[in-house]
């Protein structure tokens, strides 16, 4: 493919601070990111070019925006760097665009239509917030903008998040930021310091036995039932991992189920499509 003669530098740079960027990010990641592990599972060069155009679309935008004076224009036309510290760690970040009343906006883009009816219902991912959030606090400021645009149809969402001390609120989500500052500090004090590895928070998969099938969506216990789903403790967290495999490897599990993991899930999930399943 043409895509595969494409060379992308991945920025598995030496860690000298958290990123705003980590907010939501799994500890373990966040961990062995710190220690400079290699990723078991690096991002593909399809991915990767996916956040190339991404990019593009974000800086078009903003370079409208300012054209129309509804933004500041950074020295020499990058983002803000932003380096703070909060709780005993170092923060580090780049603000997309700073509105010209000083408040910043973080600009995401995606594609297809199935954010939609969270956007519609004013619904933002919360680590994109938070993302913004860390931006408002080294700004020292009470409102941010998070803005989202469809790549393939301009199609644009606009969120505010607002601040009172250490909480931020955007529509009906609300979270405080001193929660993801401790939790950092407790990982750099107890785990990046001295490097002493963190056990996973989430299992890749959780053992089937104690797996409450029955609070299981039935489309998943289908998948489950012929291997292709695993039932583990975050829909995310581990299958997007950059250290996905090094996760299992720790686990002590295998990837995917082994041929008696299935004959017991089969065995568990019997009349699961019947009425009386409950």
């Amino acid at each position: 493919m043409l895509l595969d003669k494409i060379q992308f530098e991945e920025k598995h740079k030496d860690r000298t601070s958290f990123w705003a960027t980590d907010c939501e990010k799994p500890l373990f990641d966040l961990y062995h990111s710190w220690m400079g592990t290699k990723p078991t599972n690096p991002i593909e060069v399809q991915t990767l070019f996916m956040f190339e155009v991404g990019k593009m679309v974000e800086l078009a935008l903003v370079n409208k925006l300012q054209e129309v004076g509804e933004l500041k224009k950074f020295d020499n036309d990058e983002q803000q760097r932003i380096e703070m510290e909060r709780e005993g760690v170092p923060i580090s970040g780049y603000i997309d665009a700073i509105k010209t009343d000083g408040t910043p906006v973080e600009i995401k883009t995606y594609y297809g239509t199935y954010q939609d009816k969270d956007l519609e219902n004013g619904i933002a991912r919360t680590s994109y917030l938070k993302q913004l959030a860390v931006y408002m606090d080294f700004l020292d400021v009470n409102s941010g903008t998070l803005i989202y645009v469809e790549r393939g149809t301009g199609k644009s969402f606009e969120f505010i998040l607002t601040r009172e001390g250490t909480i931020f609120t955007c529509n009906d989500i609300s979270f405080d930021m001193m929660e993801v500052y401790k939790r950092w500090a407790k990982l750099y004090t107890e785990n990046v310091l001295p490097k002493v590895e963190i056990k996973s928070e989430y299992r890749y998969k959780i053992p089937v036995e104690d797996v409450d099938w029955k609070s299981i969506p039935k489309h998943k216990v289908s998948k489950a039932r012929n291997g292709g789903l695993v039932i583990g403790d975050h829909p995310w967290a581990v299958q997007y991992s950059d250290y996905k495999n090094l996760l299992i490897e720790k686990e002590g599990t295998t990837l995917g189920y082994t041929d008696e993991e299935l004959v017991k899930i089969n065995e568990l999930t019997k009349g699961y499509t019947s009425s009386s399943w409950k």
